[in-house]
């Protein structure tokens, strides 16, 4: 049973640079830092809200995440659910008829993990999760005009969105909240329709204060918009981010 969008992964060409934008400037605060040595990351997890933000560093040139870098650059790399069982919803996975990248689970900065493939879940790479029994989640991000910073929707883009709304529904099991969106724990999943790439494909935080933040993010090419405000993805190592107010 997956109860939270546990983490959306960020791949970045240096950690400290990615610390620089979500923990020094946004006011993230981490919950867990490590290099990950099978995974040939070094990699950080940082509160936001209802989820966390996890930064991926690639150590390792032959490793997945330095082939993501070299092939894409920087930017969305997977969305992660949190389970209190990883290895009955990745057995419950393997039933459904979904391909798996990991046949049983391993360890992860999240904790006991494994990865369902893109290619069974409308081109989002997938992860499970069960965070080890002591971990805390802080529950709280931003400070200032940032105060409440927290994860409101996670975008990916889409040839049927309704296709992948329907998937995510009934077969991982995700609540359905519109013809293209599913929530779990308070986290939307959006598909956009797109006939490019299928994938992740953005961001939305949510603050207290939007105007407040405006003057706060100019600094990353802020700009207003009708949903709020947007940040330059140059500004973001890669990923669209649109500021809205909660």
């Amino acid at each position: 049973m997956l109860t939270r969008v546990h983490h959306v992964g960020l791949v970045v060409r240096r950690l400290e640079d990615g610390l620089a934008l979500w923990r020094d400037r946004l006011g993230l605060e981490i919950s867990a830092q490590a290099t990950v040595a099978d995974q040939g990351v070094k990699a950080a997890l940082l509160a936001i809200g209802r989820s966390e933000i996890e930064l991926l560093e690639p150590i390792d040139e032959q490793g997945g995440v330095a082939t993501f870098l070299a092939k894409r650059g920087e930017g969305l790399h997977h969305v992660c659910f949190e389970t209190p069982d990883v290895a009955a919803d990745l057995a419950g996975a393997r039933e459904r008829g979904f391909p798996l990248i990991d046949e049983v689970p391993r360890p992860g900065l999240a904790g006991s993990i494994c990865f369902l493939h893109p290619k069974g879940t409308a081109g989002v790479l997938v992860e499970f999760a069960t965070p080890p029994g002591d971990s805390v989640h802080a529950g709280h991000a931003g400070h200032g005009p940032l105060a409440g910073l927290a994860l409101r929707d996670v975008r990916a883009r889409s040839r049927d969105g309704a296709a992948a709304a329907e998937l995510f529904t009934t077969r991982l099991g995700l609540e359905r909240r519109g013809e293209t969106t599913v929530a779990v724990g308070g986290v939307h999943l959006h598909f956009v329709a797109s006939d490019g790439p299928e994938g992740l494909a953005g961001l939305i935080l949510e603050v207290d204060d939007l105007v407040a933040a405006r003057g706060a993010l100019g600094a990353l090419g802020a700009a207003t918009t009708d949903e709020g405000v947007t940040l330059a993805p140059d500004r973001c190592h890669g990923v669209p981010i649109t500021v809205a107010a909660r």
